[in-house]
């Protein structure tokens, strides 16, 4: 995770060749903002990340419409894999870290009803979408007033950037009748801010000519412009002003939770390597997803498994779906980032499925289909499991293996060639060895005596 100094150094060239920012900046009105989010339950702290910072950074990558269910990406979605399967809070960086890991899901693939509380979706080409827009990273900042505003302008005539941060909302003093001055108009402006509660919010914007007195005759010029998760039916359209002094007086214990502000840096690519699976099991957080491949075709195992931290012992004590829905979930794992040869012809691929249990309720069920999907030659070429399915999960380790080249067993002699040492048929080194057709075929071997590659001539 890249900290302040980063952000500092990025913005510091700006500061000391005194250029001005604009007066004021509204990121929120741009295309590249969602609509006002509703949320449920306390999922405001993905509501936050998710729902507005992700969608809106992704969005801006790609400069795409945010009005368009398909360019929106679902808070519910990642909630659901954070939340245990109740209704809880959680931290921004939660959901940053799952999508970094296992992608964001669009409102177009899973919207944000309330129907969907603690459930998973279902359908690999979903998942398969979803695992396309990742975080790549994601930046923690303090909440410096002239940082952030240097964020959120953006520079060269891009829009700038928007962040997450959490405060105590509890008993708030707002004032929905602001009248004073300003250059983006809104009329909610919070005059004092409470010491209870923890909620999670968006800054999307500032706007310098904000001004008002409070009740001590005390005069606070300046103000970001917070976007709520509660509808548009609060504050003014879902946003209100938060001046910038409630940052700088620490006089109020606790009046910002977190010392730091977050954003995301995000990426867009699209899986080569996918595992779809699909599970019939009671009891989710049960269930870890390991996976790997080789292209040393006999072996019996990768040199390294790689967790999948995103879908991995999470969900609570509920059917793969959820709750109330009792059929199977099929999904998607990513081994995008960990082929080990650029030649799909020798690879064997492995899953682990690992069963410990976790939550109040020991969960059981079973593997009904699995097969590996290449997409590394522009069309997609599905390698099936060939043994038996449904497998019922034991304790412990479930290993699956798709092997893209039989195993086999030889006997022959090796045959010296033009050029070559006495010891040929080594590692490393060709030797012949006779076909059924009466052709000769050239083995290469590895260091344990397993093939890894055929070359078949006709010799003379």
């Amino acid at each position: 995770m890249k900290k302040i100094s980063a952000i500092l150094l990025m913005f510091l060239p700006v500061f000391l060749a005194g250029q001005e920012l604009p007066q004021y900046v509204d990121n929120s009105i741009n295309k590249y903002f969602p609509p006002i989010i509703n949320q449920n339950g306390g999922s405001c702290a993905q509501a936050s990340s998710i729902g507005y910072v992700f969608t809106y950074e992704m969005n801006r990558h790609l400069d795409r419409d945010a009005s368009i269910p398909a360019n929106r990406f679902s808070y519910q979605f990642i909630w659901n894999l954070v939340n245990d399967g109740i209704d809880q809070g959680g931290f921004a960086e939660d959901g940053l870290f799952v999508a970094m890991r296992s992608g964001a899901m669009t409102e177009e693939d899973f919207s944000t009803l309330s129907l969907y509380h603690f459930s998973w979706p279902s359908g690999f080409e979903k998942y398969h979408t979803a695992l396309s827009y990742r975080v790549s990273d994601f930046v923690e900042m303090p909440t410096d007033v002239d940082v952030l505003k240097a964020y959120l302008a953006g520079s060269d005539g891009k829009p700038g950037c928007i962040v997450s941060f959490s405060g105590c909302c509890r008993g708030w003093k707002m004032d929905n009748y602001y009248s004073g001055p300003s250059g983006t108009g809104y009329k909610s402006l919070v005059t004092s801010l409470p010491t209870d509660g923890a909620h999670a919010m968006t800054i999307a914007g500032y706007d310098d000519l904000v001004s008002y007195t409070d009740a001590d005759g005390v005069t606070h010029n300046g103000a970001f412009i917070v976007v709520n998760s509660w509808g548009t039916g609060t504050h003014d359209r879902g946003r209100f002003y938060y001046p910038y002094d409630f940052f700088r007086d620490s006089s109020v214990p606790n009046q910002i939770l977190s010392d730091d502000a977050i954003t995301a840096k995000v990426i867009y690519r699209e899986p080569r390597i996918l595992f779809k699976l699909e599970l019939d099991y009671t009891s989710r957080n049960d269930l870890a997803y390991n996976i790997g491949a080789t292209d040393v075709v006999t072996a019996g195992s990768p040199e390294n498994y790689y967790l999948q931290t995103g879908m991995s012992n999470k969900g609570g004590d509920h059917y793969m779906r959820g709750t109330y829905d009792r059929e199977p979930l099929e999904f998607a794992l990513d081994l995008t980032d960990h082929i080990p040869s650029s030649d799909p012809d020798y690879c064997r691929y492995f899953l682990k499925i690992v069963r410990t249990a976790r939550g109040k309720e020991k969960g059981e069920g079973k593997l009904n289909s699995l097969s590996v999907i290449d997409y590394r030659s522009g069309k997609p070429v599905e390698h099936k499991y060939r043994g038996k399915l449904p497998c019922a999960l034991v304790d412990g380790e479930n290993w699956f293996t798709i092997g893209l080249v039989p195993r086999f067993n030889i006997s022959c002699s090796p045959v010296r060639l033009p050029g070559t040492t006495p010891d040929s048929g080594a590692a490393g080194s060709p030797i012949y060895v006779r076909t059924a057709s009466g052709h000769k075929a050239q083995v290469e071997l590895t260091g344990t005596g397993v093939v890894r590659k055929l070359k078949y001539s006709v010799t003379k």
